[in-house]
């Protein structure tokens, strides 16, 4: 070796260690200059402690990210070695018996990257800047990417795993544990400002379903791929970005950005590629989900207290949080209690429960950063097996604490007498809020020939979809009259009689509407498996028409298990007795080649003093539930709008007892101006006052309408008339 072996290193060396001296005087200068200047210009010296505490955060923060980093990136590169020097932290398919190492794939991904990087940047362009652009105001329309790199280290799949059991014949199911914590760096530039985003670290569990299975190649019509929890996700903010690298800006712009990954790709939303042509697009972008997951959140006790510190000693402040998927839900703050009561009700769709995990966690709420107080986690296929979990949980994370949870699995029929049982449900009747009966499903295929807002200018348009006091959008597609949404939505419903589905096309730029359309929930309940599948509809808009293509599904929510109904000491048979003879009932009321007998009644108009008078006389044989063929019956008389949904007045008659012919003779007298008669009817419903049982409703004997617009001069003359079935 020559002496330039030896010289050039310490030479290089020694340079190295001076340049790091200086560099730390330097720092160490920078920052007593800072420390110096307050008091130089009378500041308190709060500032310099808030300096100091900013400047130590920033760097723990930092010196935690890059250990992590390191440790990720170290695992990518040198899974082997890594593993052998550290047990404790095993990939899925060394912890797992049925996840398969895949390295094979890893390699594939690795010579794949440099072309997954070239595709990022021509999805960034063509796809992602123009939805920021149109979403933005006006002075932020100049947003562009500057840099779109993805690095050389790639993402890394650490186990598969094939469900062979309780899977569809026509699909395949794989889940795999995916890892990212490569060298990608993005930068944008927006309004002359320059910002960015390096060191992205990202995991979770990701699943593809190859669907539907065809016995023509290639075999498989498209993959859907989707997240089943929210994925870890962290990164560094560079240029600008760094101005708001502090705990609280950081953590909401994370939760933004968690926000927009879970409306992408975490259940129920998933990314669809269609691989086959003419494929059943609602096999492929509206599967039916498993079922829904109603919960009750009821107590928790033994909570650790996070509130004593020097200056003040309280209790915990809890709430709890639930998240199935990408729905969250949160219970209200119990103020200064270890044992909080919530008594609260949820409900969550539920995609995929072979996989998908409940998850709740309890926070002491604080003014600063919400302290854990423990958090919990539960199978959804175990809730799904047993109907009903109702039990005291152990918290994870925490020294000690226990939370009592419910939760009944709900399955999806098609039945509507499902419907009815769901309204007399007991238990579910006293939650804290609307307790639903149905789930109501929408996709959006496309729209096609919308109206141009403005003259010569292209619409960028989205759907606006309602129902209720609920709304929900597609996303905007950029300048289109023929936009194909793909999109789907979900509504639960309490009732389902008087509802609308409402559809209203929008602009954009102009806030302008391109066309509406309302579809009553009623012609779907109509419909034999309560669904219109792929069916045209017209978005209306003056004369023009835009035909829109969209599948609607109304799916009743029904319970398998009865412990809803004795969890507070009832009687299951007597229960199912009461339900039986409840169903029966509705059975006959509905059937319409009964012969329901007849009443007589007068219907006459007084112009002096504006008043309907109407007068119910008796009734023939009327039917009866009753196994002695007697009844109690009275008679409700109501003046309701045409279109059924207000109700102007009720009155009843007294009850006659044990017989069907009864003799009311009684008279109703309604105030009302002659201009709404044509806007009314009279709704006669002969009833059965006799109990039952519990949860059995008064059984309509039979019922008359009479349009009042229909009468000749105002009046019908005394006359007997057939009753018949109770429209609902």
């Amino acid at each position: 070796m020559t002496w330039q072996s030896y010289v050039l290193p310490l030479i290089g060396s020694a340079l190295l260690s001076t340049f790091t001296f200086f560099l730390g005087i330097l720092k160490t200068n920078f920052f007593s200059e800072i420390c110096f200047f307050p008091g130089k210009w009378d500041y308190s010296v709060v500032w310099v402690l808030v300096i100091v505490i900013l400047s130590v955060t920033k760097s723990f923060l930092w010196r935690k990210r890059e250990r992590r980093l390191i440790s990720l990136r170290a695992t990518a590169l040198r899974e082997r070695e890594v593993i052998m020097a550290q047990l404790q932290d095993l990939p899925a398919w060394v912890q797992f018996p049925d996840t398969e190492r895949v390295e094979w794939m890893n390699k594939v991904i690795h010579q794949l990257w440099p072309y997954v990087g070239e595709y990022t940047k021509t999805f960034m362009n063509d796809f992602i800047i123009p939805q920021v652009k149109a979403q933005m105001p006006g002075m932020f329309k100049n947003f562009k990417f500057t840099k779109m790199d993805m690095g050389d280290i790639p993402c890394r799949v650490g186990g598969i795993k094939v469900y062979t059991t309780n899977v569809g014949r026509d699909r395949i199911i794989v889940d795999m544990d995916v890892a990212y914590a490569g060298d990608a760096d993005f930068t944008v530039s927006c309004c002359g400002f320059t910002g960015g985003m390096n060191n992205i670290q990202f995991s979770g569990k990701l699943r593809a379903i190859l669907k539907p299975l065809l016995p023509y190649p290639p075999m498989v019509g498209g993959v859907s791929g989707t997240f089943l929890e929210m994925p870890k996700m962290d990164f560094n903010l560079t240029g600008m970005g760094e101005m708001v690298e502090l705990p609280g800006l950081i953590d909401a712009i994370r939760s933004v950005i968690n926000s927009q990954i879970a409306a992408l790709c975490v259940l129920p939303n998933e990314i669809v590629v269609p691989l086959a042509p003419d494929v059943d697009v609602t096999k492929l972008y509206f599967p039916e989900p498993d079922g829904v997951v109603r919960l009750k959140v009821i107590e928790a006790k033994n909570l650790e207290n996070r509130d004593i510190s020097f200056i003040k000693k309280g209790k915990s402040d809890p709430y709890a949080e639930i998240q199935v998927g990408s729905q969250f839900f949160k219970t209200r703050t119990i103020d200064d209690d270890l044992n909080p009561i919530w008594n609260e009700y949820f409900e969550a769709v539920v995609d995929q429960a072979d996989g998908q995990k409940l998850r709740i966690e309890l926070f002491d709420e604080d003014q600063g950063k919400d302290e854990e107080l423990g958090r919990l986690s539960v199978d959804l296929k175990m809730v799904q097996a047993k109907g009903t979990v109702d039990k005291w949980y152990p918290l994870e994370g925490c020294k000690h604490g226990d939370l009592h949870l419910k939760a009944t699995w709900m399955s999806l029929s098609t039945d509507l007498k499902h419907l009815e049982r769901q309204e007399w449900e007991a238990e579910w009747g006293q939650a804290d809020k609307p307790i639903h009966s149905a789930l109501l499903m929408v996709y959006i295929d496309s729209v096609a020939d919308l109206p141009y807002p403005k003259s010569k200018l292209e619409p960028s348009p989205f759907v606006e979809v309602s129902l209720g006091k609920e709304t929900q959008r597609t996303p905007v597609k950029v300048k289109t009259v023929n936009p194909l949404f793909q999109s789907k939505f979900m509504f639960f419903v309490r009732h389902l009689e008087g509802q609308e589905l409402k559809f209203e096309a929008v602009d954009d730029g102009t806030r302008r509407s391109l066309g509406t359309l309302n579809i009553p929930l009623t012609t779907l309940m109509k419909e034999p498996k309560l669904e219109q599948n792929q069916q045209m509809h017209m978005l209306t808009l003056g004369v023009h028409q835009s035909p829109i293509v969209i599948t609607t599904r109304i799916r009743i929510l029904r319970s398998d298990s009865n412990s809803s109904l004795n969890s507070h000491g009832r009687s299951n048979s007597r229960l199912g007795r009461l339900f039986r003879s409840k169903h029966e009932m509705k059975k006959r009321e509905t059937r319409a080649d009964e012969n329901r007998g007849e009443i007589e009644i007068r219907i006459d108009f007084d112009e002096l003093v504006n008043q309907l008078k109407i007068a119910v006389i008796r009734c023939r044989d009327l039917m009866t539930f009753d196994k002695k063929d007697q009844c109690n019956p009275y008679v409700s008389v109501k003046l309701v709008a045409l279109d059924g949904h207000k109700e102007v007045f009720k009155k009843k008659t007294p009850t006659a007892k044990n017989t069907r012919n009864p003799h009311f003779d009684n008279h109703v007298e309604i105030d009302v101006n002659p201009s709404d008669l044509l806007n009314h009817k009279v709704v006669i419903n002969v009833k059965d006052d006799t109990n039952y049982g519990t949860f059995v409703a008064k059984p309509v004997l039979g019922c008359l309408e009479i349009r009042l617009d229909s009468l000749l001069n105002r009046q019908l003359s005394q006359r007997w008339i057939p009753l018949s079935v109770e429209r609902k």
